[in-house]
């Protein structure tokens, strides 16, 4: 015969429903850890997105016209105008050792209104940029190691 306390250490939740739990626990825990992961780490503001921004207006840079970055990083550029951006000065190119390769060129980076773009600087060194079509534009972009 059995004894009525049988079924009083059973579990209230079958082995399926406690696996289950257990799952979702464990996946709200990585979850967790993810974000503090994404919301923690080094005081830089760099990354693909661009550790600096340099606005340009219509036929000029607004804003910020110099900046500093560290090899690797990355300069937004955001365009009201139409440009071409090249590695020089007074709207000449001037060829670069270290510099982006598409502003390293003749042909430059062309913006239209309305668009972003970011450019890694993967080289220490001292870069002028300046508009092939507006040559007062000028910015320079200073990458230390």
């Amino acid at each position: 015969m059995l004894s009525s306390n049988a079924n009083a250490n059973a579990s209230p939740h079958p082995p399926a429903s406690r696996a289950r739990v257990t799952w979702w626990a464990t996946l709200g825990v990585i979850a967790c850890l993810l974000l503090l992961a994404a919301c923690g780490g080094s005081s830089s503001t760099a990354g693909t997105s661009g550790a600096a921004t340099i606005p340009l207006s219509t036929s000029s840079f607004s804003g910020t016209t110099s900046v500093t970055i560290k090899a690797g990083q990355a300069v937004t550029f955001t365009s009201n105008g139409t440009h071409d951006l090249v590695i020089g000065t007074n709207g000449h190119f001037s060829a670069e050792n270290g510099a982006p390769s598409g502003l390293n060129s003749s042909g430059g980076v062309a913006f239209s209104p309305g668009d972003t773009k970011t450019i890694v600087f993967p080289s220490a060194g001292t870069f002028p940029i300046t508009c092939t079509i507006h040559p007062s534009m000028q910015a320079t972009i200073k990458v230390t190691p």
